[in-house]
């Protein structure tokens, strides 16, 4: 049994996306992780027979070509490996790291954290470029920064999970974390042969461990949605001018209520709370009023 299968690593019931399940154990559909395998395998195959020459010269990641406007690379290299074993690498890792941590999440989120992470690898690279520690002009492709950031999320969520490193020698997870970011900031120091995709381990890694840490509640508290119009349906929620008027309705019918209860017992039947909502609610319709003759200078 691997680790993505033991309890810890199984959402609750109910948690996550709805999916459908195959008889017999097949992988579930819809896998988020097994489209980005599809997909990367997919485009080595169209640039291998198409020689490579378009994808590279305008996916590749490069510091200088960025710095002039062209920030899709920072995206586009994550699709781009520069060989058949560099691919077979990081797909296998992807799938025994992701398919544990898509359990956990919606798929909206796996794409988001696993794109970020790979962003922070390539950003971290261009800052290096910028200030000359790497070549400006040298090529940078492949989804090292993603993995290393699922790593990193892995090893503070389940530190205690047993890893196989080469498929040979069992380790646990945050040790490999230790091993391979250590690698890579050894890579770096002494400029080693591939010091600049280490550099982009090592942030996606970076951006792993501090998205376990407090990624969550940053997307908890930034309520990150996309567009109601891109959602499933196309369903549209109520408008943000339907909810004012809603908003001053509540407020309106709150102010009469207590109104009235003044007018019929006193102030001095008022509750705290009743007093701290008839004060709230004031202090919006206040400041409703002094909006509504503001004229924003454009």
């Amino acid at each position: 049994m691997g680790w993505q299968d033991r309890d810890y690593a199984r959402p609750s019931p109910g948690s996550g996306p709805a999916r459908r399940a195959w008889s017999g154990g097949y992988m579930r559909s819809r896998s988020v992780v097994t489209t980005l395998i599809v997909v990367n395998v997919a485009i080595y195959v169209f640039g291998s027979l198409t020689g490579n020459g378009l994808l590279y010269e305008w996916g590749a990641m490069q510091t200088r070509a960025v710095m002039h406007g062209q920030v899709w690379r920072l995206v586009t290299a994550q699709y781009l490996h520069a060989g058949v074993g560099h691919l077979l690498i990081n797909m296998l890792v992807l799938y025994f790291l992701g398919r544990p941590l898509e359990r956990m999440w919606s798929v909206r989120k796996f794409l988001t954290i696993y794109t970020l992470c790979g962003l922070a690898g390539n950003v971290f690279y261009m800052i290096l470029g910028a200030r000359g520690v790497i070549a400006p002009w040298m090529p940078a492709v492949g989804a090292s920064g993603c993995i290393y950031g699922l790593l990193g999320i892995a090893a503070v969520l389940f530190p205690h999970a047993t890893v196989y490193v080469y498929a040979l020698f069992p380790i646990k997870i945050r040790t490999a974390a230790y091993i391979f970011g250590g690698i890579a900031l050894f890579s770096i120091i002494v400029r080693g042969e591939n010091y600049g995709g280490e550099a982009c381990h090592l942030a996606g890694l970076a951006f792993g461990v501090w998205w376990a840490l407090k990624g969550d509640h940053w997307w908890a508290t930034t309520q990150w949605r996309l567009p109601r119009t891109f959602r499933r349906g196309g369903a549209r929620g109520p408008s943000i001018f339907a909810r004012k008027i809603a908003e001053r309705r509540e407020d309106e019918e709150t102010i009469d209520r207590i109104l009235k209860k003044v007018y019929d017992g006193g102030v001095h039947t008022l509750t705290d709370a009743e007093k701290r909502s008839l004060q709230e609610a004031t202090e919006r319709q206040r400041q409703r009023e002094r909006e509504a003759g503001r004229v924003d200078r454009l």
